[in-house]
Protein backbone atom coordinates (compact mmCIF):
# COMPACT_ATOMS: atom_id res chain seq x y z
CA UNK A 1 0.00 0.00 0.00
CA UNK A 2 2.78 2.48 0.96
CA UNK A 3 4.79 1.71 -2.31
CA UNK A 4 1.14 2.66 -4.01
CA UNK A 5 1.27 5.94 -2.30
CA UNK A 6 4.42 6.95 -2.80
CA UNK A 7 4.44 5.44 -6.66
CA UNK A 8 1.58 8.05 -6.81
CA UNK A 9 2.42 11.24 -5.15
CA UNK A 10 6.56 10.54 -4.60
CA UNK A 11 8.73 10.55 -1.88
CA UNK A 12 9.28 13.85 -0.88
CA UNK A 13 4.99 13.51 0.07
CA UNK A 14 5.59 11.12 2.13
CA UNK A 15 8.60 12.69 3.85
CA UNK A 16 5.94 15.88 4.67
CA UNK A 17 3.57 13.16 6.03
CA UNK A 18 6.26 11.92 8.16
CA UNK A 19 7.42 14.87 9.89
CA UNK A 20 10.57 17.84 9.50
CA UNK A 21 13.47 16.90 8.44
CA UNK A 22 16.41 17.52 11.38
CA UNK A 23 19.72 19.46 9.48
CA UNK A 24 22.72 18.63 11.58
CA UNK A 25 24.23 21.31 13.44
CA UNK A 26 27.69 22.55 11.99
CA UNK A 27 29.71 20.73 14.24
CA UNK A 28 27.90 17.45 12.89
CA UNK A 29 25.64 16.91 15.95
CA UNK A 30 22.30 16.05 16.07
CA UNK A 31 20.07 19.68 17.01
CA UNK A 32 19.04 19.61 20.80
CA UNK A 33 15.29 19.93 21.44
CA UNK A 34 14.46 22.87 22.45
CA UNK A 35 11.66 25.22 22.84
CA UNK A 36 10.97 28.98 23.14
CA UNK A 37 8.06 31.01 25.05
CA UNK A 38 6.29 34.47 23.52
CA UNK A 39 7.07 37.49 25.54
CA UNK A 40 3.40 37.34 26.93
CA UNK A 41 4.14 33.63 28.03
CA UNK A 42 7.03 35.16 29.97
CA UNK A 43 5.23 38.42 31.26
CA UNK A 44 2.67 36.03 32.70
CA UNK A 45 5.31 33.91 34.37
CA UNK A 46 6.84 37.08 36.06
CA UNK A 47 3.11 38.13 37.32
CA UNK A 48 2.45 34.39 38.11
CA UNK A 49 5.67 34.79 41.04
CA UNK A 50 5.38 37.76 42.26
CA UNK A 51 1.31 36.71 42.88
CA UNK A 52 2.81 33.93 44.68
CA UNK A 53 4.93 36.34 47.12
CA UNK A 54 1.48 37.92 48.51
CA UNK A 55 0.58 36.33 51.44
CA UNK A 56 -3.11 34.88 51.17
CA UNK A 57 -4.22 36.21 54.45
CA UNK A 58 -3.28 40.22 55.41
CA UNK A 59 -2.54 39.29 59.15
CA UNK A 60 -2.24 43.40 60.13
CA UNK A 61 -6.13 43.69 59.12
CA UNK A 62 -6.84 40.77 60.50
CA UNK A 63 -5.59 41.65 63.97
CA UNK A 64 -6.60 45.06 63.94
CA UNK A 65 -10.58 43.49 63.54
CA UNK A 66 -10.16 41.24 66.08
CA UNK A 67 -8.71 43.74 68.38
CA UNK A 68 -11.91 46.11 67.36
CA UNK A 69 -14.37 42.96 67.83
CA UNK A 70 -12.66 42.06 71.17
CA UNK A 71 -12.63 45.82 72.28
CA UNK A 72 -16.67 46.16 71.13
CA UNK A 73 -15.87 48.76 68.84
CA UNK A 74 -16.12 47.04 65.54
CA UNK A 75 -19.69 48.17 64.15
CA UNK A 76 -20.01 46.74 60.44
CA UNK A 77 -22.73 48.78 58.07
CA UNK A 78 -25.49 46.67 58.49
CA UNK A 79 -27.04 47.46 54.99
CA UNK A 80 -23.93 46.53 53.30
CA UNK A 81 -23.90 43.24 55.05
CA UNK A 82 -27.37 42.59 54.00
CA UNK A 83 -26.75 43.53 50.48
CA UNK A 84 -23.91 40.99 50.13
CA UNK A 85 -25.72 38.25 52.05
CA UNK A 86 -28.27 38.67 49.07
CA UNK A 87 -26.11 39.51 46.24
CA UNK A 88 -24.19 36.09 47.27
CA UNK A 89 -27.95 34.05 47.48
CA UNK A 90 -27.53 33.52 51.19
CA UNK A 91 -30.52 35.60 52.00
CA UNK A 92 -33.51 36.43 50.42
CA UNK A 93 -34.95 39.99 49.91
CA UNK A 94 -38.04 40.45 51.93
CA UNK A 95 -40.34 43.16 50.58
Amino acid sequence: MIDKISGVYGPKAIDKLNGKKTHPSPRGEAPADGVEFSSFAVEMAKASAELKKIPDVREDLVKDLKGRIAGGTYAPDMKKVANSLIAAGLMKLEE
